[in-house]
């Protein structure tokens, strides 16, 4: 899937950022000319940043992107314990949201 040039320059300013282990598209908004006018995205990150909201700060303050984002963040081990409750925001991400970053091992 193409992804908007807009998404695109977030995620990989996000990578140079924090080097994620994935990057979900969750959502994103348009107007009646197709144009992006918001999204959001979910962030899974190693264990070493134990503060979601700093590096949700960091990144947002560090980034540049011309339409409103809004950017969740879940370490490694939050993001597993998540992906078997079906109740949880993860495992809708996980199910529905669009992978557009995977980190290459």
């Amino acid at each position: 899937m193409e992804h908007d040039p807009i998404i695109k320059e977030m995620a990989d300013d996000i990578i140079k950022l924090c080097d994620p282990f994935q990057i979900f598209l969750v959502s994103k908004k348009t107007n009646s000319k197709g144009e992006l006018t918001s999204f959001k995205l979910c962030i899974v990150v190693d264990d070493k940043y134990e503060s979601h909201t700093d590096l949700e700060t960091e990144i947002l303050l560090n980034t540049d992107c011309p339409v409103p984002c809004d950017v969740i963040v879940y370490t490694v081990s939050d993001w597993n314990e998540c992906l078997d409750d079906d109740c949880t925001f993860a495992y809708r991400v996980d199910n529905e949201g669009n992978l557009i970053y995977e980190q290459v091992k």
